[in-house]
């Protein structure tokens, strides 16, 4: 009995409800093969292939979701708890014409292998409709807020905006994202931008096919504009003693400090950093080695590269010397010698990867001595992301003029996503020491923090 009004509904189509296509057109779906209604919910075949699941008890008709665009549908029947559709099909029969008059049942693979020539004629038994544009007008909507890395379009699903439609962007600098949408409303729907994306209001976007460009290891992102911030590592000195070898409650600090900016629309940045500078209390002498230097590099999205120039500050290293007797062998006139390891350096700078994902940082100085170059400093840092909004880092360095760190820790953007308006938080744990060039250093384990503000 199934069988039978099934096969009945493949020959005979049922007309469109009229109500069910005027919500087709007014939503851009196109012509209505078929439809039917179980429990308020209006279930349509559409000409251009896949069932639209619609809600008409609104005063506007509302796409909930498309099934299975890629068939065509011409009968739609509700069984029970189950919507049947019943698809299009073109397959092909042979019948033989030994006796024009009485077409009998034939082998198909007998007909195609004794004709040369095959020319096939067919009818289509629906009038077709155009093609849908790749990105019909309708589905062209504006970014109008971008808050935390959301941003909100001005069409929702009456422009076919639902969960899991991507979105090509078009940003004002000529750069092109796509996006995923999270979340559609009746006529707005908010997408997500990747790590290191970016969008500003008024730039315009358009329904795609094209995959997402986020990327969590190698995110695709322009150089910011403006970068600045700092990154503290307080510490307590373990088993400290002053110069006279007496215990002391000593500690310190390392800080980083930085600002870097991009001019104009080159791949240029110029930069100033401190890198680092150590301070330290409580032994009676002084600890206060650190290195700076300003820099112009070559940098991209996945390279960074540049040279500077800057200095190495710190105390002498003094030590006692002295002359011998030549007959008795015994030291005599003694003096102080002090090596000094400040001086004006060489910077060189160097990033493979990208900025907010995986990387590898690397920048040394050269010191410049009397007559002759001498090793000032190194440090090196490998960043690997976790999470669209976290990763996790490493890094460590030294200096001649006695600084010595090393850390393990992470990096969250608080704010953005890594282009403007972005905030980022790291929190690491290590080791510091500091050296003032006599008697003993500062060595202790540090909790460091650091802010780096985009605006």
């Amino acid at each position: 009995m199934l069988g039978s009004a099934l096969l009945a509904s493949v020959i005979v189509a049922q007309a469109p409800v009229s109500p069910v296509s005027r919500a087709a057109e007014e939503l851009g779906l196109g012509p209505v093969l078929d439809s039917v209604v179980h429990q308020g919910v209006t279930y349509a075949a559409l000409a251009r292939g896949g069932i639209a699941v619609l809600k008409l008890d609104g005063a506007a008709p509302q796409l909930v979701r498309r099934i299975e665009e890629g068939r065509r549908f011409v009968r739609l029947v509700v069984v029970g708890a189950s919507l049947l559709a019943i698809e299009q099909r073109e397959e092909a029969h042979a019948f033989s014409l030994a006796t024009p008059e009485q077409p009998q049942p034939d082998s198909l693979a007998s007909a195609l292998g004794s004709a040369r020539d095959l020319t096939v004629v067919t009818q289509t038994p629906y009038p077709q409709s155009p093609p849908p544009a790749s990105i019909p007008s309708s589905s062209r909507v504006t970014v109008t807020a971008v808050s935390d890395g959301d941003v909100t379009l001005s069409g929702g699903a009456r422009a076919g905006l639902t969960e899991g439609t991507r979105v090509r962007v078009r940003t004002q600098d000529s750069r092109e994202v796509v996006l995923s949408v999270i979340d559609s409303r009746e006529d707005t729907a908010v997408a997500r931008l990747g790590r290191g994306e970016t969008v500003r209001v008024g730039d315009t976007a358009a329904v795609t096919d094209a995959p997402a460009t986020a990327r969590l290891f190698f995110p695709e992102t322009a150089v910011p504009r403006l970068r600045y911030g700092f990154h503290a590592r307080p510490f307590l000195a373990l088993d400290a003693k002053t110069r006279a070898g007496n215990s002391a409650r000593a500690g310190g600090l390392l800080l980083d400090a930085f600002i870097a900016w991009r001019p104009g629309d080159l791949p240029l940045v110029l930069s100033a950093q401190f890198d680092p500078v150590g301070f330290g209390l409580g032994t009676g002498l002084r600890h206060t080695p650190g290195s700076g230097y300003v820099a112009v590099a070559y940098s991209t999205a996945f390279l960074e590269v540049g040279l500077g120039a800057g200095a190495l500050f710190g105390q002498k290293a003094c030590h006692t010397e002295f002359d011998y007797d030549p007959i008795t062998y015994e030291p005599v006139t003694p003096r102080d010698v002090c090596d000094s390891k400040s001086g004006p350096s060489f910077q060189q700078v160097l990033r493979l990867g990208a900025l907010d994902g995986f990387h590898l940082a690397w920048n040394s100085a050269i010191l410049s001595r009397d007559n002759q170059f001498r090793f000032g400093s190194g440090r090196g840092e490998v960043q690997v992301p976790l999470t669209p909004s976290l990763s996790l880092f490493g890094a460590g360095g030294g200096s001649a003029s006695g600084w010595n760190f090393g850390e393990l820790g992470v990096r969250s953007f608080l704010k953005g996503t890594g282009g403007s308006s972005t905030t980022v938080l790291s929190a690491s744990l290590g080791i510091v020491s500091l050296s003032d060039g006599t008697g003993e250093s500062l060595t202790g384990p540090s909790i460091a923090i650091g802010i780096e503000r985009r605006p």
